[in-house]
């Protein structure tokens, strides 16, 4: 990603090579060699992670409003008051398809990302067994159809999945977090080229200049603004998406491979011994473990998860897991026995092992989830999260800008693809999205090939906007249309909710589904602001040849 230099808006050596002259080095906090050797680390770390990386942040804006999407996308899933227990919910399931004995029995509640009960667990078939799982409404307890978890629609898990490459399984997961380390690298070198200048380029924005000193203001300012949110995302991602690297050798070879002792590290205490005993017992309500969780978690700790490992056996353990709000580093569990509710073993809310509280601090400096003020803190990540996909696009583009020769048709090949590439995966992108939700608004929840529609509208449309970067004039047209285009698609947005599914914004907030009224009032926020800055884009008046794909 590179940053633009203030020298390299006037005329002179360095506009043209895009490093500054020994000179003006010598007038840093940094020898030249040094200045020299992080400019270079800068650009060529940017360049190669920034298309990677714009995905990860500008999918992960919309991955911290995960639940306020499963419930735009999905009627059944807007949150009313819960009317339905959770032994309510799954007693038509377990009478149906009741769980086998031994078998590990899960239920998840409404929190955070979920606005449904799931249930998962295992059902004798013969003689093997058949897992079941189960997403159920807990306003009106039905259980919906389909081979998804959450929404039938596939609207916000694919955001989600696409914030860390999901969709290309643990290879996709572990180029997410090689990304987020070279991240890291590019935030530090960025912060010690520009340390001397802080006060001045913290407020130095010159919108209406040309486009080059444009984007090289908001590279910087923009950059600045969202440093430590930056540095926070690089570490908390790297080690979220290489967790499973990390952890595997260290089970392996510390742990013998017992994955219990690494748990008993992180929670602070041991797990009971709970080997099958082929003795049948007859396990309590799921109301009943809730009720005899420890009297030191009554009003910080709202449980989320109970894993019952043994079902029907008589050494059955139960697992509650909770969250605690108002805690930073908090993440208690507590073990039941699952015939009785005998507290077997506990964390406290509020104090954890450094392991446990460091794993849980980043999880929740990650995804926003500390505080009462946590809407208000989605807020400000969604907001940084775009200018940092701001920054990372204008980092791109300025890379190729300042190794520009006076006459742009002149430019290296290389140089004209690359600002085509960002273009149409950054831009792309941007447009894909709204399209995506148009598909889900206008197409019947229930219909058995939306989730594939819906990934069609957004790869397919990605797809075909990268392909038409690559014609036109220039790039900066290429990215001028496709953000009035993805400005006037994310305005439509809210209006096709409305007309296909009836959740217009005034409908919302009589009936409380502040998840709906808060996705379509975002998005209405959001268009002005594409449409701004795409008239923002004044393309050069001497233009760069057009790029064919095959370039």
């Amino acid at each position: 990603m590179e940053t633009l230099d203030r020298s390299t808006t006037t005329a002179g050596a360095s506009s043209t090579t895009g490093r500054p002259s020994a000179k003006k080095a010598k007038q840093k906090l940094v020898g030249p060699r040094a200045f020299k050797l992080f400019w270079d680390a800068h650009s060529v770390t940017g360049i190669v992670i920034g298309l990677g990386l714009f995905v990860i942040f500008y999918a992960g804006a919309f991955a911290l409003y995960r639940a306020e999407l499963h419930a735009w996308s999905d009627p059944a899933l807007r949150m009313g008051e819960v009317q339905v227990s959770m032994d309510d919910a799954v007693a038509p399931l377990f009478a149906a398809s009741p769980p086998a004995q031994g078998a590990d029995v899960q239920v998840q509640y409404p929190f955070r990302e979920r606005t449904y009960y799931f249930v998962r667990y295992q059902t004798p078939v013969g003689d093997t067994t058949e897992t079941i799982t189960a997403t159920i409404s807990p306003v009106t307890g039905e259980a919906l159809e389909g081979e998804s978890r959450g929404s039938r629609s596939a609207l916000g898990e694919m955001l989600y999945r696409l914030h860390f490459f999901g969709q290309g399984g643990f290879w996709g997961e572990l180029i997410a977090g090689l990304v987020g380390v070279f991240f890291l690298f590019a935030v530090v070198s960025g912060l010690l080229i520009h340390l001397r200048k802080l006060p001045k380029d913290w407020h130095t924005f010159r919108p209406k200049v040309k486009l080059r000193a444009a984007l090289a203001d908001a590279h910087t300012v923009l950059g600045l603004v969202g440093l430590p949110f930056a540095a926070m995302y690089a570490i908390s991602g790297a080690f979220l998406a290489l967790l499973i690297v990390l952890l595997a050798p260290t089970v392996i070879v510390v742990f013998e491979g017992d994955q219990n002792k690494a748990f008993e590290l992180i929670s602070g205490f041991e797990i009971p011994p709970h080997e099958p005993t082929g003795e049948p017992a007859e396990m309590l309500s799921f109301q009943a473990y809730l009720d005899a969780v420890p009297e030191s978690w009554a009003g910080t700790v709202t449980p989320t998860l109970i894993t019952i490992h043994g079902w029907g056996d008589e050494a059955a353990i139960a697992q509650v897991y909770g969250d605690a709000i108002s805690s930073l580093t908090a993440g208690p569990e507590a073990i039941l026995d699952a015939s009785t509710g005998e507290v077997l073993a506990a964390s406290n809310p509020t104090i954890r092992t450094p392991l446990g509280g460091t794993t849980a601090a980043l999880v929740n400096l990650h995804y926003a989830r500390f505080g009462p003020g946590t809407p208000i803190a989605k807020v400000l990540y969604f907001l940084l999260a775009l200018a940092t996909s701001a920054v990372i696009l204008t980092g791109n583009i300025l890379w190729v800008l300042v190794r520009r020769p006076k006459d742009p048709r002149a430019t290296p090949r290389l140089h004209r693809v690359l600002a085509r590439l960002t273009v149409g995966l950054g831009c792309g992108l941007v447009a894909a999205v709204p399209v995506l939700f148009l598909t889900t608004a206008a197409l019947p929840i229930d219909l058995p090939a939306l989730r594939t529609w819906e990934h069609i509208a957004l790869f397919g449309t990605w797809g075909v906007l990268l392909v038409a970067a690559f014609a036109g004039p220039s790039a900066v047209w290429a990215a001028r249309w496709q953000l009035m285009l993805a400005g006037v698609l994310t305005l439509l947005v809210p209006l096709a909710n409305g007309v296909f599914t009836g959740a217009w914004p005034w409908v919302s907030m009589a009936n409380g589904w502040w998840d709906v009224f808060t996705i379509d009032v975002g998005l209405l926020l959001m268009a002005p602001a594409l449409l701004w800055t795409a008239t923002r884009l004044r393309p050069d008046a001497v233009q760069e040849p057009a790029e064919t794909v095959a370039a």
